[in-house]
């Protein structure tokens, strides 16, 4: 567990332990209803999950969608693409940029090694829904950037 420090109503995560944290694991929450534990401390919230990924190697994410959210991305640092699979178009992300997934859209999507982001999702609870392959979505996940 992390050492976020409560300062009366305020809560403050320290950049050198989100750091810490995401060197131990690439995904960490800033708030959510997280499910599974995690390595750093968050605030517990029921609609809002805001976290960061820091992409130390080329990482290409389960291709998914979301039910009743949009997926809201800024990339801090690096580079990162975004595979519309039904309009099979992809969307390249850089130092700065930011992106909204509307609910119901199916991607896939990968980082460069050395990509950091900001991820931000309004949603009562996970409503993340894998989505099936094909050889030329595996063939774009599997290709580095």
């Amino acid at each position: 567990m992390g050492t976020g420090k409560k300062i009366t109503d305020l809560y403050v995560l320290k950049n050198e332990e989100i750091r810490t944290a995401t060197k131990e694991s690439y995904r960490q929450y800033f708030c959510g209803n997280l499910q599974r534990p995690q390595i750093l401390d968050y605030i517990s919230t029921e609609a809002l999950e805001i976290g960061t990924s820091d992409y130390r190697v080329f990482t290409a994410d389960t291709p998914h969608f979301h039910t009743r959210t949009a997926d809201m991305l800024y990339i801090l640092k690096g580079e990162f693409h975004v595979l519309l699979i039904e309009e099979k178009t992809t969307v390249v992300l850089q130092t700065g940029d930011f992106i909204s997934i509307p609910p119901r859209t199916p991607y896939a999507s990968k980082a460069a090694a050395g990509t950091q982001t900001l991820f931000i999702k309004v949603t009562e609870k996970n409503d993340k829904v894998n989505v099936e392959t094909d050889p030329e979505i595996e063939n774009w996940l599997r290709d580095e950037i």
